[in-house]
């Protein structure tokens, strides 16, 4: 029997052990990074990944903390865990300044669509050759018009796969707009290989993939994360 003033190292000895026992449980169920973290990320292989903030640019996801960056597609879910009223405020003007910049890239895609569908129009005419239509200065024209703007497709297509986007939602938005710029570089390939070569098949392309690029939009606008229906990309003809 221990004395007074005296420890028992054997009952010392049990507490160390359960302590550390415990901490090595705790540790296992709730890895370090994870268990004061503000977003919690499921990896591609089913891991619990914290970080206090993270980006999707491109395919990559970036975390605050500069980690090894993850494959967004093959991250199956993202959540926030009890952000405070600060950290709230910070995502919302993240997601104000991402929708600032959405906005003027699609007005600079407006123009595009809408000048695009007037000319497959105009070369359409009520069906007649091309040549009949058009003549060979205004042919000349519009195949310097369509090289042009299969560049300011290209440089925007590049402008949103380089946004950052300040949430995991954003991605699906984001991918459906990029497939339909590649819809509309296609009409507008289509478009000149008609003013080129006479044949009604390219003109039929054309307006088949501006047909598509139309419904990518459509799905977009049920995309967006804000209400507000004012992007108007794409003529209603």
């Amino acid at each position: 029997m221990a004395g007074q003033g005296h420890t028992n190292p054997f009952l010392g000895a049990r507490h160390t052990v359960a302590a550390v026992a415990l901490c090595c449980l705790i540790l296992n169920i709730f890895p370090a990074a994870a268990a004061w973290a503000d977003y919690l990320i499921t990896g591609p292989s089913g891991e619990t990944i914290g970080t206090s903030g993270y980006w999707i640019q491109g395919s990559l996801l970036y975390s605050d903390e500069g980690r090894e960056p993850l494959n967004a597609y093959e991250v199956p879910s993202i959540r926030a865990d009890d952000l405070t009223e600060e950290q709230v405020e910070l995502r919302n003007r993240a997601m104000q300044e991402f929708r600032a910049q959405v906005l003027a890239l699609l007005d600079q895609e407006e123009d595009i669509f809408r000048v695009h569908a007037d000319q497959l129009k105009e070369m359409s005419g009520d069906g007649e050759p091309v040549d009949e239509v058009l003549d060979p200065d205004r042919r000349k024209e519009l195949k310097r018009e369509f090289r042009s703007r299969d560049k300011a497709l290209e440089d925007l297509k590049a402008a949103w796969n380089e946004l950052r986007l300040p949430d995991y939602s954003l991605l699906m938005m984001r991918d459906i707009k990029i497939l339909q710029i590649v819809s509309l570089e296609a009409s507008v390939e289509q478009a000149l290989n008609y003013v080129e070569s006479g044949d009604p098949t390219n003109l039929a392309y054309a307006r088949e993939h501006l047909r598509q690029a139309k419904s990518f939009q459509e799905s977009f606008l049920e995309a967006l994360p804000w209400s507000e229906q004012q992007s108007g990309s794409g003529p209603d003809s």
